[in-house]
């Protein structure tokens, strides 16, 4: 498959329209990633304020790690029928060797609808046909049901610290 990088596309799920993250979408993840129920099994806490969401997204526009090693590919997901705001996102960081390391989030209010899971999906789907992965992991709280749950819905088994699946 082709590589591709800065020229990001729009994915299209059934329910979801997944978009290049930008700095423009801080504003509405902002207050999504200040709730503290988002981080009940995340190492990393709420962003310091939207300024500094805004400046992380500024450096995730390049697309690229410094050492041009790894696509960092993050995408807001926005519902098809809604009023436009991102309500979270997804993120893959592709390595050399074509497997990539897979995160998403979706606001609380969106929980066990199913979001994320299609998201994900449609994700993982884009990265095997236009960045050639073989291989997705994600790494996952031991006690966070819900996350182990979605991602074996998609397929990924648990090895050690992490969930793989094979493409």
């Amino acid at each position: 498959g082709s590589t591709q990088c800065a020229s990001m596309q729009t994915l299209h799920t059934e329910r979801l329209r997944l978009e290049p993250l930008v700095v423009a979408h801080a504003g509405a993840l902002y207050p999504i990633l200040c709730d503290p129920r988002q981080f009940e099994f995340l190492d990393d806490g709420a962003p310091a304020s939207v300024e500094a969401l805004r400046e992380r997204y500024r450096k995730l526009e390049s697309r690229r790690s410094a050492d041009g090693r790894e696509h960092w590919l993050n995408w807001a997901i926005l519902l098809r029928a809604g009023d436009g705001n991102a309500t979270g996102f997804v993120q893959a960081t592709v390595q050399e060797d074509r497997r990539a390391w897979v995160a998403y989030e979706v606001a609380h209010a969106q929980w066990g609808q199913g979001i994320a899971t299609e998201a994900t999906r449609g994700m993982v789907e884009h990265l095997m046909a236009h960045y050639a992965v073989t291989q997705c992991m994600a790494t996952v709280d031991k006690r966070n049901e819900r996350s182990w749950r979605l991602l074996e819905r998609l397929g990924f088994v648990r090895a050690d610290a992490a969930l793989t699946a094979p493409m």
